[in-house]
């Protein structure tokens, strides 16, 4: 201890006075107090030759030697003081800091028993102390506290007791026994610095770094010298934002102990404080293999490391760090934000899900999780995460407008609007929220309520991406394409490299009858986005159409495909479209290149292969890719069906069946693999076998309620209707569902009794009046029977419960359009626009079309009325009506031989059609020239 080594030296001073070694002993006091230690040793080593054989002087150089740090030394020297007879308590409790300093544990257990004689308590008590150390270190907590009591009834007045009773109850977490003890100890030696020392510790770590500074000062008055005092007092400077305080005591510290580790560790952190990043490095690599000592170090020396922009190496100690920490955010954070600087959102997601299922993600890891899983593409996951985060933050609107995105990209409309309003309500300048707001209408295809928000945004905000995109949507679904073309090209303009305005802007080429240019906009799409879902799916389209343009397409994505070779979803996309023009040798070859094929890329490549194996009659080739599939993602059900028809296939009918029921052990509610299972069971033996593990399986309670169905889907699948109409009226007797009365109903109508279709609908509506589903086929059936008024009623309510339900709003529309009138004309075309937008058909196209055709906008109506007329309808080629609300409008664009030349052909048939009479009072009319 400081203390004791400044006693010994003022002892030996003055036993040496006017002697030779006394010119020696000066220099070491102060070499002393100034805090230089080694000088002081230097300076006794002096000492001791000129006086080798002097106890004292060897005592002091031991002491002052434990101080700086020199175990060896100071064991060496306390041997040699006790050898030339200096004080046996005090040379002893030398040595024993010395083996404990060394690490010495078990030998000083061995070399040190506690004396029984009993003129040597205050020896024994010292040894006693020792040994509870040494047995602390060694994780012998009962041996350790029956050595602390065996000290305190020795030398219950000696400091050394109460300090290893201290250290023992900081063990057990104790700290108010722990301070107890400390304060005993300081009572019987207030100048023992190990005490203070730790008296300071416990202030420091309950928080208190201003009572930790105060309790050090005076210490370091008088031991400037100590290393573990100034280092405590530099982290409580440190923790009380005093930079400059800290640096003092750390240099200090260094010059005392210039190798001393948590010394140098400390100069690095302040150093990262200072940004001083090279500096911080340099120090930490100082380090070597004791930089893993400090609980922090590898963190902090990445953080050095990604500054210096070495990646590699950053992530590396990141790494590191997070292996050794697992529940410490920062290093999650840090490796995670790596991760996704990197473009790898997948490791990123991963790192942070890892942090989120040990409890220990804060708001911003959840933010940077949710932040990842949009990154991957996986918007339901983003949101939960962002669901997290905003539970422990409310009151952040950032936090709430990234929910609403991650909830609009996972299909959750209400769940968007209720988080942007949110967002705004606590930031109402918040243009992002806005937007979200604009983009949930959109999603329900409500124009108008999409154009208000957009309208309510300040023009800063309305002259930036995304409400540009959103202004070009707006007009695309008005089917304003000149407008929308603008829109979205003056997007370009301002923002070059806008994915959202390419495609937007691709849309309105191909419905201005442009292909090649939008070609070359999805491939730029591509080229930035290889795996941009609607670019491949619209490029794809193009590919297989048959048009001028398909060949052209179908290079492009040869050449996106080949830009991006380890890419899935662009390899998948072309496999997809050589398969369809009967290249599947081709398709095999591109899905079965080498940058594929590695393991943990999903399920989705390995299932290609096998679908294409099997249309190649590649038949062991199809299973071992089947079950590749099935080994990355054990819970796929679409994988495991693929395996099972290939085994079912080659003759092993057992295996086929037990690997779709080990699928239903797992997913027993899966009617993919329920339906599978029941199709390989008829196959191999017989409808009444298969109805029997139907109706098995719909009465277990775990595979409900999809295997309800299964026994009435059977019958209906053989042809069986009014069997399966009882069926389903039986599952709903037992266990009512919308499900169950919607079946019930359709199978009623294919047996040829509408009357009971309506009744099984009826009485589902007794219990729930309200019921989306079942008033939305109630109505189609008033539709049919010519109840436009009750359907009116009914649908109303369906799209006011299911605002993207495109056909009732389709519907709705058309009988509102026949009433005629302005009001009705007004918000047929409304809801007629939001079904074309939510579901573009060829029956929402001719839907909207006809209103506009009727209401003065013939012009805009003819796009959607030629092609909803080109579309075929089965083996009965085209829909007549649909040609003849066609000629309707291109008469009134003016266009009357255009009208004339679709009528013709179509009345020259006997085709029967609703609007026969006023197709051929129209030709009479354009004959006629009126």
């Amino acid at each position: 201890m400081a203390s004791r080594s400044i006693r010994l030296l003022t002892f030996a001073a003055a036993l040496l006075a006017a002697s030779p070694a006394s010119a020696s002993l000066e220099r070491a006091q102060a070499a002393q107090a100034r805090g230089d230690l080694r000088a002081a040793q230097i300076e006794l080593r002096n000492a001791v030759r000129a006086r080798p054989n002097d106890g004292v002087l060897r005592a002091a150089l031991a002491a002052a030697s434990l101080d700086l740090g020199d175990g060896d030394t100071a064991e060496k020297e306390a041997r040699a003081a006790l050898e030339r007879g200096y004080d046996p308590v005090a040379g002893t409790a030398l040595l024993l800091r010395a083996y404990l300093m060394l690490g010495r544990s078990r030998d000083l257990l061995r070399d040190f028993p506690v004396p029984a004689e009993p003129g040597k308590a205050a020896l024994g008590g010292q040894i006693a102390a020792a040994r509870a150390l040494a047995q602390l270190a060694l994780d012998e907590r009962e041996a350790a506290k029956e050595s602390v009591a065996t000290a305190l009834r020795l030398a219950p007045e000696a400091a050394e007791s109460h300090l290893a009773a201290a250290i023992l109850a900081q063990t057990e977490n104790d700290r108010a026994g722990a301070e107890a003890a400390l304060d005993r100890a300081l009572a019987a030696d207030p100048g023992n610095v190990e005490a203070r020392l730790r008296k300071a510790g416990l202030a420091f770590a309950r928080g208190e770094p201003a009572a930790a500074v105060e309790a050090l000062d005076p210490l370091l008055a008088r031991a400037p010298g100590n290393v573990p005092a100034r280092l405590l007092r530099a982290e409580a400077h440190l923790r009380l934002g005093r930079e400059a305080e800290a640096r003092q005591d750390v240099e200090a510290a260094l010059r005392t102990a210039p190798g001393n580790a948590p010394a140098i560790y400390m100069r690095g952190v302040l150093l990262l404080r200072a940004q001083d990043w090279r500096a911080a490095d340099e120090t930490f690599q100082r380090l070597g293999a004791a930089l893993g000592n400090f609980p922090d170090g590898f963190l902090f020396a990445a953080v050095a490391k990604r500054a210096l922009g070495q990646a590699a190496q950053a992530e590396d100690l990141a790494r590191r760090h997070v292996a050794r920490r697992p529940e410490d955010p920062r290093g999650a954070k840090l490796l995670a934000s790596m991760e996704l600087a990197d473009g790898r959102p997948d490791a990123a997601a991963g790192t942070l899900s890892r942090l989120a299922d040990r409890g220990a993600a804060d708001v911003e890891a959840l933010d940077m999780l949710g932040r990842a899983h949009a990154a991957a593409g996986r918007p339901r996951e983003a949101a939960a995460a962002f669901e997290r985060a905003v539970a422990l933050a409310p009151n952040d609107a950032g936090l709430l407008a990234r929910l609403a995105a991650a909830r609009l990209a996972a299909g959750d409309p209400a769940g968007t609007a209720e988080a942007a309003q949110g967002s705004l309500e606590l930031r109402p300048d918040q243009a992002g929220a806005r937007e979200m707001l604009a983009m949930t209408a959109l999603t329900r295809g409500d124009l108008a309520a999409a154009e208000a928000e957009l309208a309510r945004l300040d023009p800063a905000a309305r002259a930036g991406e995304a409400a540009g995109v959103l202004e070009g949507t707006i007009r695309l679904g008005r089917l304003d394409l000149a407008g929308a073309r603008t829109s979205f090209e003056t997007v370009l303009r301002s923002h070059p490299e806008s994915v959202t305005a390419r495609l937007g802007l691709a849309r309105v080429l191909l419905a201005q009858g442009e292909p090649a240019e939008a070609e070359r906009l999805l491939v730029e799409v591509l080229e930035r986005q290889p795996a941009n879902a609607e670019a491949l799916g619209r490029l794809g389209a193009l590919a297989r159409s048959g048009g001028p343009r398909a060949a052209s397409a179908r290079a492009a994505l040869e050449r996106v495909q080949a830009a991006a070779p380890a890419e899935p979803a662009p390899a998948l996309a072309l496999a997809s479209v050589l398969a369809g023009a009967g290249e599947t040798a081709r398709a095999v070859a591109v899905l079965e290149a080498e940058p594929l094929r590695a393991p943990g890329r999903g399920a989705a490549l390995p299932l290609a292969r096998s679908q294409a194996y099997a249309a190649l009659e590649r038949w062991e080739e199809a299973e071992a890719a089947a079950r590749a599939a099935l080994a990355e993602e054990p819970q796929n059900a679409t994988a495991r069906r693929q395996l099972a028809l290939l085994l079912n296939r080659a003759g092993n009918v057992q295996g086929a069946e037990a690997l779709v029921l080990e699928g239903l052990r797992l997913q027993p509610g899966n009617v993919l693999l329920q339906q599978t299972l029941v199709g390989l069971v008829q196959q191999a033996r017989g409808f009444e076998a298969a109805l029997n593990v139907a109706e098995q399986l719909a009465r277990q309670p775990a595979a409900q309620p999809a295997a309800r169905l299964l026994p009435g889907d059977l019958l209906l699948s053989a042809r069986r209707p009014a069997e399966a109409a009882r069926a389903f009226a039986a599952a709903y007797a037992e266990a009512p569902s919308v499900l169950l009365a919607l079946r019930q109903a359709t199978a009623w109508v294919a047996a040829g009794q509408p009357a009971e279709a309506e009744a099984a609908l009826k009485a589902w509506l007794e219990r729930e009046p309200d019921s989306p589903e079942a008033l939305d086929l109630l109505a189609q059936f008033d539709i049919g029977a010519g109840r436009y008024a009750e359907a009116e009623r009914r649908l109303n309510t369906v799209v006011e419960r299911m605002p993207r339900n495109a056909v009732a709003l389709n519907n709705l529309a058309w009988i509102l359009g026949e009433r005629g009138g302005p009001e009705a004309a007004a918000r047929a075309r409304a809801l007629a626009e939001r079904a074309y937008f939510l579901m573009p058909t060829a029956e929402t196209a001719d839907t909207l079309g006809w209103i506009l055709a009727r209401n003065g906008e013939a012009e805009r109506a003819l796009p959607l009325l030629r092609a909803a007329a080109a579309a075929p309808r089965g083996a009965q080629g085209p829909d007549p009506a649909k040609a003849y609300r066609l000629a309707y409008a291109l008469r009134e664009a003016g266009r009357p031989a255009e009208a004339a030349q679709v009528l013709e052909p179509l009345l020259a048939t006997e085709a029967a059609f609703p609007e026969r009479a006023e197709a051929e009072r129209l030709l009479a009319a354009l004959r006629a020239g009126r």
